[in-house]
């Protein structure tokens, strides 16, 4: 299975180390809806050559099950120009950037992922972009981030307590309900969606790692506005959050009952469409099939039943 060519919802977003070949055959086997092969944090600095000479098999496996392959990169001048030649194949969906600052850093690594595309006679601009924010400066320039290129599909950052980049610069705790965190979530989700990014990823895990408290966080930032979670690398937590961020199958069907209506007023260039007494603004079409993508793409829709709306 080649390279997903297009950004699409991802529920659950797991990093692992691309040279633990043990962990990313056990992740492949929980099936999240993305796997991130690390070649910064979660790869000891002793196994980062061998993480890359593993990704391009480690790719073909993840993408054989259908899982989108991300990959994340060590920052400029400390090994990106040998991450990006080792991890660019035909599997490869997302390249994700630790620490970004600034939109200019964004452009930067555009222009060397596009060097790469077209060296190995790849398409180019086929390979999108996750800027993580992780730094207090990356969240206040979240939106000029976001918006620095079509390639960036997805975002997310905000992760961890005071071990973790953001929670050791600002000095929050941790709690189980993960209310420190809040802000910093709503903020980058805003921007994100200001600068039209398709599918934000939240992050900022709570203080709780077990599977409930990952579903409850899953939960609070489904209601926030994203898309879904970077998520612990372990099977009972991926398998809680794609749960909680299913669409209900009532939701499922009083939107097949009411798309017709939506479609038809949003060709005949209305901004809303009035049935059955109710007001529905036409901007949130963008929402609704989102969800029906995915409700598709999980087997809860099936194509006559979708087509036929």
């Amino acid at each position: 299975m080649s390279r997903l060519r297009n950004p699409r919802l991802i529920r659950t977003l797991v990093f692992v180390g691309g040279h633990d070949r043990k962990l990313v055959s056990a992740m492949v086997e929980a099936a999240p809806d993305a796997i991130c092969i690390d070649l910064e944090d979660s790869t000891p600095a002793a196994e980062k050559v061998r993480s890359r000479q593993y990704f391009h098999s480690v790719a073909a496996e993840i993408a054989e099950s259908g899982i989108a392959v991300f990959a994340r990169v060590n920052a400029p001048g400390t090994g990106i120009d040998e991450d990006i030649d080792a991890v660019m194949c035909d599997e490869l969906h997302c390249l994700s950037l630790p620490k970004v600052e600034q939109a200019s850093q964004i452009r930067d690594f555009e222009a060397l992922i596009a060097t790469e595309e077209a060296a190995k006679g790849q398409e180019v601009g086929s390979v999108l972009i996750r800027p993580i924010i992780e730094t207090p400066l990356g969240v206040i320039n979240a939106y000029e981030i976001a918006a620095s290129s079509p390639r960036v599909a997805y975002l997310g950052g905000v992760e961890g307590g005071i071990f973790g980049d953001l929670g050791g610069a600002l000095g929050y705790v941790q709690t189980d309900e993960g209310t420190e965190t809040t802000y910093l979530r709503s903020k980058v989700l805003i921007d994100a969606r200001a600068a039209e990014v398709p599918f934000p990823i939240g992050g900022g895990m709570t203080a709780r790692r077990d599977a409930e408290g990952a579903r409850r966080f899953a939960r609070e930032n489904r209601i926030l506005g994203y898309n879904g979670v970077h998520c612990a690398a372990d099977a009972d937590v991926v398998a809680a959050v794609n749960d909680e961020l299913v669409p209900a199958a009532a939701d499922i069907a009083s939107w097949l009952d009411l798309m017709p209506a939506l479609e038809e007023a949003e060709r005949a260039g209305a901004t809303v469409a009035h049935i059955d007494g109710r007001i529905y603004d036409l901007v949130g079409l963008v929402r609704v099939r989102e969800q029906l993508d995915l409700a598709q793409r999980l087997g809860l829709v099936d194509d006559a039943a979708r087509s036929s709306q």
